[in-house]
Parts: structure tokens; C-alpha cells; sequence
């Protein structure tokens, strides 16, 4: 006896979802393949992937190599089917860019803005990105920005970077694009670029730190981000360094950041004399010694927070990514020396340190990769119940 309809609907959307995503992740593959990794019959395997190709969400991509027989058509999840845009707000700097389904960014947008801005002004800014990155098919915009996120409810609670509170950016946004929106920590939004198109593609079990203008980790457990209970798993930049060192911009004193970001670099290039960070980066790369010290430190203060992760969370690897990455050479020795040296011996003796893949982009490749996420998730067990 068949069921109501409604439950076919969502049996039939429910099986779809299956062979995209598999596609999507895995592809291209057999008719063949699909099937015996879906269970699905040949019959409404074949129905689902002649719909896909008449929307264009998959292709027919050639023939398999076979050891005998006729090669079998492989079917290709197609890429450029659909595009979402991907926004990072910065301390003055909005960034995004339009993002296909594979994470290659296919066109840009940037604009400046001052110090502490009001909401409304980014809200305009990320208006006017998604107006210039428009395309036939835009699946919704996804934006990463720093410090503390509520993913749910698209709020920033707290970020001290731009000095909000409690900032309600998605149903303004939703309400004047017309799209969905979604907003996460740009660490996370990174770390899920990495995870799907980076350098953590062979990882199950990694963290993303990141250095620049502060300093950030995002957690993946057993290949799923891990947020936390609220959203504001991976805040390492405020994990307490020195309760007597100086006073970070989150109120507390001695936090990682002061010691390992820009803030860090800042404040030792004007104590030194250097003009700017930049110049004491070349003051170091020039064998001054003083300089040289200066981002050593930081590697040290770096590798601290990392050791401090190594032992709790026990990752398969660290991936390094951020800003400041392009003075990575001057401060990574210092900063594996302490990992290694110092986290527990079984915990360190087969994790790997490597270098984020993405650079700035993955910050806008993450928040794209969210919306996608959201496009192609699976209907619920519950729901299917």
C-alpha cells in the first residue's frame, strides 16, 4: 500500500539528497556504484539521476575503465550548477566573493570602512557585495566574522574586534536580499573551507589555529565542526597566558592574543622603533637580532595555545592558516619547537603540522561552503519518522 503522499515526497527528496550528496563528495561514480552505496533500486536510482540531469545538478562525465565488458557511464555532480556568496568582515575591510559548489571562487567584491562601524553600515556593504556578485542561480550569502557567534539565531554576541554586542545581522540581511543567510566565527567558516577543499581533506580529527589580528582555532571531531554548546567553541586567543601580562581587548589580562597577534607585533614594533609590523618583518628577514626575537616569541606564545589543544583534543594534525601567515618562516620553528617539545609524548609523536592551503580565501570559501551545506542537507530522521 502506498503512503500519503507527503511522505513520498519527502522519501523521494530524502533519496535525492543521498545521490547528490554522494556525488558531491565522493564522485563522479557507476550507476552501478550509486547504487550499491545508496540501496536504492536500479529503478528509482535511474529515475533520480535522469531528474538531476534535466535540472543540470549532475552530468554524465564519461566511461569507466573496465576489465571486461562494456565501461559504464560515470555520472559528475556539476560544480556550477548553483553559486553562494561569501562574506568575511575584517576590523576594516568587508571581503566576499561568489563561490561555486566546489569552492573556487568565481568573482570579488571589497570595500573599506572605518574603525568600530555601526551595524547598519555593514549591513549596506553586504547588501551592495551581493548586488555586484549576483548570478542566475545564487543559493544564499554566508559571512564570517570574529569573536563570539550565535550560528542559530545569526547574532553576533560579542566581537571585540569591531566592538559590537549582541548584533542581529541575519533577519535584516534575509529580509533585504531575499536569501538566506547564515553567519559564523571566521575561524570555524575557515576551518570548514579546509576540511572540505584544504588541507584538512585527509583529517578526521584536526584543529585550525589561526594568527593575524587575533588569534583563533576551529575543532573538528570525527569530520564535523565542533561549535560547542553555544557556539563559541575554539575562542584559544582568550585562553589565559599570564594573569599579570598586559590587558587584552576582551577586558581580561594576559590572554594568548597579547602575546601571539597583531596586537603582540604592534606593540613591540613601536617599543623597538620599527616604523610598522611590516618593517620589522623585513628588519628580521635582514638578520636583525631584535626583531628576529620579537616573532620568535610569538611562535613560543603560539605553540603554547597548540600544545595546550595537542593535549586536550588529541588531533590528528594542526593546520596553520591566517593573516600573518606570510611571516610564518619567522615564527613557525619556534612555534612546532614548543608543540612538540612540550605536549605529551603520545599526543605529539604522530601529529602533523601543516600549513592552511587557502590563505584568504578559505575565509570567504567557508562561508560559501555553509550555505551550500545548508542547500544539500538531508532531511531529518526525525522528520523522515
Amino acid at each position: 500500500m502506498r503512503g500519503p503522499k507527503g511522505d513520498q515526497r519527502l522519501l523521494r527528496d530524502y533519496n535525492r539528497g543521498l545521490v547528490v550528496n554522494l556525488l558531491r563528495t565522493d564522485g563522479p561514480l557507476s550507476r552501478a556504484d550509486l547504487a550499491r552505496r545508496t540501496g536504492l533500486a536500479p529503478s528509482a536510482l535511474t529515475q533520480r539521476i535522469r531528474d538531476l540531469i534535466d535540472e543540470g545538478l549532475v552530468t554524465e562525465a564519461g566511461k569507466k575503465e573496465a576489465s571486461t565488458g562494456r565501461p559504464p557511464t560515470l555520472v559528475s555532480f556539476n560544480p556550477d550548477y548553483a553559486s553562494a556568496i561569501g562574506v568575511k568582515i575584517e576590523g576594516t575591510l568587508l571581503r566576499a566573493a561568489r563561490v561555486n559548489l566546489a569552492g573556487e571562487v568565481r568573482a570579488r567584491y571589497e570595500e573599506e570602512f572605518a574603525p568600530s562601524p555601526e551595524p547598519s553600515k555593514i549591513i549596506s556593504l553586504v547588501e551592495k557585495a551581493a548586488e555586484r556578485l549576483n548570478a542566475e542561480r545564487i543559493l544564499g550569502v554566508g559571512i564570517s566574522i570574529s569573536g563570539f557567534v550565535d550560528t542559530i539565531n545569526g547574532i553576533d554576541i560579542y566581537s571585540p574586534i569591531l566592538g559590537w554586542e549582541n548584533v542581529d545581522l541575519v533577519e535584516p540581511l534575509e529580509d533585504r536580499l531575499d536569501l538566506p543567510v547564515h553567519l559564523e566565527n571566521d575561524v570555524n567558516a575557515l576551518t570548514l573551507a579546509e576540511r572540505w577543499h584544504g588541507a584538512g581533506v585527509d583529517y578526521r580529527n584536526f584543529v585550525c589555529m589561526t594568527v593575524g589580528e587575533g588569534v583563533g582555532a576551529g575543532v573538528v571531531v570525527d569530520g564535523s565542526l565542533y561549535r560547542g554548546a553555544f557556539g563559541g567553541a575554539g575562542e584559544v586567543g582568550h585562553m589565559m597566558i599570564d594573569p599579570t601580562g598586559p590587558k587584552c581587548r576582551c577586558g581580561e589580562n594576559g590572554c594568548l592574543e597579547v602575546f601571539a597577534s597583531d596586537q603582540y607585533l604592534r606593540r613591540e614594533a613601536t617599543r623597538l622603533a620599527y616604523a610598522d609590523i611590516d618593517r620589522m618583518e623585513q628588519a628580521a628577514r635582514a638578520g636583525d637580532a631584535q626583531a628576529i626575537d620579537v616573532f620568535e616569541k610569538m611562535g613560543y606564545y603560539l605553540g603554547i595555545g597548540a600544545k595546550n589543544l595537542v593535549n586536550l583534543l588529541n588531533p590528528q594534525a594542526i593546520v596553520l592558516g591566517g593573516e600573518r601567515m606570510e611571516a610564518s618562516d619567522l615564527f613557525s620553528p619556534a612555534f612546532e619547537a614548543e608543540v612538540r617539545g612540550h605536549s605529551f609524548a603520545e599526543a605529539a609523536k604522530d601529529l602533523e603540522i601543516v600549513p592552511a592551503l587557502l590563505g584568504e580565501d578559505g575565509f570567504l570559501i567557508g562561508a560559501a561552503t555553509i550555505v551550500a551545506a545548508e542547500f544539500f542537507r538531508l532531511p531529518t530522521e526525525r522528520t523522515l519518522g
